[in-house]
């Protein structure tokens, strides 16, 4: 059984919509950690 091949167009489109997903991924990531650090984050006081 083989696989069908993605030919012209439809491959650029198969290929943004897994960028688009993979950079929403890496967007909800970097949230999440500007999040928790935020949450745990101590204010400096000098004296």
């Amino acid at each position: 059984v083989r696989e069908r091949v993605i030919d012209g167009p439809e491959m650029i489109e198969v290929t943004n919509a897994k960028v688009t997903v993979a950079k929403e991924k890496l967007k909800e990531a970097r949230t999440r950690q500007k999040s928790y650090t935020d949450k745990h984050r101590r204010s400096l006081e000098f004296q």
